[in-house]
């Protein structure tokens, strides 16, 4: 069943987020710290538009998290500072690293992830395709998504219409996220 997260999946929600996107971990250096501030985050947010959340027996199977220009959801400095000045402002700049502000016909994917228990293909393509009926909804003319080159979400989009628009080499990512090289991928619908 896909639908919008509720505020009582967050902490479950949180869990799967830090699972899947494991450079995450990497920026708040340990899970339980990431998970704290994520959850705060979370739970500070009025309206939970543009996560979708896919449950399979009562679990959150996985997740795609979008930005619309319509959706005004920012992220705020104040959980971070938990982590000290410095350290908390750098976290929170490494997280805007790939955090693009959608243009005005654009949807940006800013998380996607699939529990390790499941079908990544089935269920990311599921994920997928619920963005493009997203995009559809809201009259955007494409969508953008960052991804690790290795992921399993690279061969999922490109099944789907996607294009490598550019490929991204990073010391600077590799060093605070723990990987390299990213694809900037681009569906226009």
């Amino acid at each position: 069943m896909l639908k919008n997260l509720e505020r009582s999946e967050v902490r479950e929600y949180v869990k799967l987020l830090l699972e899947c996107c494991e450079e995450l971990i990497s920026l708040f250096g340990d899970e339980f710290t990431g998970r704290e501030i994520l959850e705060d985050y979370y739970k500070s947010l009025d309206s939970y538009d543009g996560i979708v959340v896919i449950k399979f027996d009562d679990r959150i199977a996985g997740f795609v998290e979008f930005k619309i220009r319509e959706f005004k959801r920012g992220m705020p400095i104040k959980p971070f500072l938990t982590l000290g000045f410095i350290r908390g402002l750098k976290v929170r700049m490494l997280m805007d690293f790939f955090d693009r502000k959608p243009k005005g016909d654009e949807v940006y994917v800013r998380f996607i992830g699939v529990h390790p228990k499941f079908d990544r293909y089935e269920i990311g393509g599921m994920l997928i395709d619920e963005t493009v009926r997203m995009a559809h909804r809201y009259n955007k003319k494409k969508i953008t998504i960052w991804l690790p080159v290795e992921s399993d979400f690279v061969d999922v989009c490109l099944e789907r219409g996607f294009r490598i628009r550019r490929l991204l080499e990073s010391s600077f990512a590799e060093k605070h996220m723990g990987k390299k090289y990213y694809y900037l991928l681009e569906k226009v619908i």
